[in-house]
């Protein structure tokens, strides 16, 4: 195994993110090979290898980290809707975090074709890790009167498929997307939050 300094790790880090972002991006997960990934980091196939176990990985976590800056941003975002009541708030919210997504190209690729290829290649505690952050999301809810009706995976798994579906509606015009959203999240939504804070 290479032998990388801490700085060199971060350059190589920094490298793998921004070419895997890029390939991925280009032309989705399955087409993407490690060979292209270390020609385009020029980095050798081993030392790709100390990084990551898979190319898997590295999709899901460059996802990941795109996902942890929009939940940075939702704080605020949370702090100047909090008077809404609880089934707005998350309705407005769930939208708003569908609308940063689009600054993301590779976000907008993930479907469920995307989803089921990840499902099989990544370890099972991969998974579970990302739906457990999801919930953990959740749980930022709760501070603004919040009530979900069923468990936190639960429901953490219940809106990771309605952002699936909202991805797979990227090919139809807006007036048709935002009514099929709206009509999506109104159903979801009474039945997993309580509209009482």
């Amino acid at each position: 195994m290479p032998r990388f300094s801490e700085q060199e790790k971060e350059i190589i880090k920094n490298r793998l993110f921004k070419e895997g972002q890029r390939l991925f991006t280009a032309y989705g997960i399955k087409k993407v090979s490690i060979d292209e990934l270390v020609q385009a980091t020029g980095i050798g196939k081993g030392s790709f290898y100390s990084f990551y176990p898979s190319k898997e990985h590295l999709f899901m976590e460059i996802v990941i980290d795109i996902q942890d800056k929009i939940w940075v941003e939702m704080d605020s975002f949370l702090q100047a809707h909090s008077i809404l009541p609880p089934r707005e708030l998350v309705k407005r919210t769930f939208i708003w975090m569908i609308e940063q997504s689009e600054r993301y190209p590779l976000i907008r690729k993930v479907d469920g074709e995307t989803t089921d290829y990840l499902f099989r290649k990544l370890p099972k505690e991969v998974v579970e890790a990302h739906t457990r952050d999801d919930g953990e999301e959740l749980l930022k809810l709760q501070k603004y009167g919040v009530h979900f009706t069923c468990d936190i995976p639960i429901a953490a798994k219940i809106m990771q498929t309605v952002a699936l579906s909202f991805f797979n509606l990227s090919q139809e015009d807006e007036t048709t997307r935002i009514t099929i959203m709206n009509t999506i999240l109104n159903g979801v939504l009474k039945e997993i939050v309580s509209d009482e804070k």
